[in-house]
């Protein structure tokens, strides 16, 4: 009975694979390489074309530097860092053994922040993944997080991880591995804006493309409203693969859209409140998580979209002004 119901989870989670990650990959990297675009463009502040100049300088040309700094963006949804597991149980980086990455790893439960409460147990200013607050689809056949509950019920990560990962995420708040990471369905992960200031810190210590593009995965991720409303299922999969097809056809990004919004950011802000204000937008439009109509659709795509190109367009402008100061 038992390996029947574990086989109904994995088959689950095979089927609506696509609904475990916000953006989709592409996305991300569109999002990134539209910013360095916009930063080229006659809508660009002095600041943001010293900025442009800054990244196309170090990669050799716009296309280079939009490719690097796009997939490191991209690959942050791959990051290996992250095992669940107990000792009567192998820890894994991903389901079904860590044959199922092709559906989601671990780390992708760094990727939240919990806009719908306040201070979380670590004594940040808002919580990331926490399957006890996660915003319930109100069809339960639906509910992957429930799956995922069932899947890794009473697991815990591993204290390799634990002492490198959640250290790296932890950012000034406090975790007990005990506390805070004992039993999957009560966990409470860090957000992931202390995932944008940890690569942000390093990019500045040692700084790389790379390193920058890391921190601008957070910033597709705020802009998505199941992140902010910790939700794996309510429609993710059906407004991920419509943004994936609509992105064009709709200029979600369009220099012009972004410029009307661009102001609503400060280059002298920290990481993470660049990233709370892209989220309390997201956290503004959860008729995406339970409506699916077009009409919907694209009015919410040209809000978020244009505020997660504007998010990074003021990310990669405070990076590089580091450095010119």
């Amino acid at each position: 009975m038992k390996k029947l119901v574990l086989l109904s989870i994995v088959s689950f989670f095979t089927i609506n694979s696509s609904q475990i990650h916000a953006w989709s990959q592409p996305i991300h990297k569109r999002i990134v390489i539209d910013a360095l675009s916009f930063m080229n463009s006659s809508y660009a502040s002095e600041d943001e074309k010293l900025a442009y100049a800054f990244y196309v300088k170090a990669a050799g040309s716009e296309e280079n530097a939009g490719e690097i700094l796009g997939q490191a963006a991209y690959d942050v949804d791959e990051f290996k860092d992250t095992r669940l597991g107990e000792w009567w149980r192998p820890y894994e980086r991903a389901p079904i053994g860590g044959l199922g990455g092709f559906i989601v790893q671990y780390t992708s439960y760094w990727h939240f922040l919990n806009m719908t409460r306040g201070e979380d147990a670590h004594g940040n200013d808002h919580g990331g993944y926490d399957y006890r607050y996660h915003t319930k689809d109100p069809r339960w056949w639906a509910n992957i997080d429930t799956y995922a509950k069932y899947y890794l019920y009473n697991l815990q990560l591993h204290e390799k991880d634990f002492n490198s990962t959640e250290a790296h995420y932890r950012q000034g708040s406090h975790s007990t591995i005990g506390k805070h990471y004992e039993d999957f369905q009560n966990i409470a992960w860090q957000p992931i804006d202390n995932l944008a200031k940890y690569w942000y810190d390093q990019f500045i210590l040692d700084p790389s493309l790379e390193m920058i593009g890391f921190t601008l995965h957070a910033v597709g991720d705020v802009a998505q409203p199941h992140h902010v409303w910790v939700s794996s299922s309510n429609s993710h999969a059906g407004w991920e693969g419509w943004i994936e097809d609509y992105y064009d056809e709709y200029q979600l990004s369009a220099h012009e859209k972004v410029s009307k919004i661009i102001g609503e950011y400060d280059t002298e802000w920290p990481v993470r409140d660049i990233l709370t204000h892209t989220a309390g937008i997201a956290y503004e439009h959860p008729e995406v998580l339970y409506n699916r109509d077009t009409k919907t659709r694209v009015a919410a795509s040209n809000i978020l979209i244009p505020h997660a190109v504007a998010s990074a367009v003021t990310v990669l402008t405070k990076g590089a002004l580091y450095f010119y100061d």
